[in-house]
């Protein structure tokens, strides 16, 4: 019978050690969080960071964070709108709300949410362009992305049709 050393010992260790995450169910590839159209990794970091602001619905923002923010939503009779949702809500008992924030650079910009929702931008009494949308079911925490175009002016994000009454937002230029 051979005798195994201890360097080789641990050599085996190490590479258990390595590969052992790679292959748990967790992973990132597994659970959908790097199949979006595009990448959400900046977003996604921000979301589980432990300092988020808190907005209610109907706050306006002085600025655009450059970080995720909760918003805690109201119920679906009572939210108010800049225009009504373009899409409207299959169920009742749902929850919704705007954002107001101050105009800044034009461009594309992308709103990424924690749970289903339909997202709305109004700009100057209108409905933003939406330029693409991406969505997954499977990547815990994240769960759908909307690119517009924004001109400089301020703009509202209206949230609907959204089941649970706080959501995690980023706002952001798209990269």
């Amino acid at each position: 019978m051979k005798m195994v050393s201890g360097l080789t010992m641990r050599r085996v260790g190490l590479v258990c050690a390595i590969a052992t995450p790679l292959l748990s169910p967790a992973s990132a590839a597994e659970n959908g969080c790097e199949k979006f159209a595009w990448s959400l990794a900046r977003e996604r970091a921000w979301f589980v960071a432990a300092d988020q602001s808190n907005v209610v619905a109907g706050e306006s923002l002085t600025a655009v964070p450059n970080a995720a923010f909760t918003v805690r939503l109201q119920p679906g009779a009572e939210a108010s709108f800049a225009l009504p949702p373009e899409r409207k809500p299959k169920s009742d008992g749902w929850f919704g709300g705007i954002v107001r924030l101050p105009g800044g650079q034009a461009g594309i910009y992308q709103i990424t949410v924690s749970d289903d929702a339909w997202i709305d931008i109004v700009q100057q009494d209108r409905y933003a362009r939406s330029v693409g949308s991406t969505g997954r079911s499977d990547c815990p925490g994240l769960r759908k992305s909307v690119r517009l175009e924004l001109g400089p002016a301020p703009f509202v994000v209206q949230f609907s049709a959204v089941a649970v009454p706080v959501v995690v937002v980023a706002i952001s230029r798209a990269e």
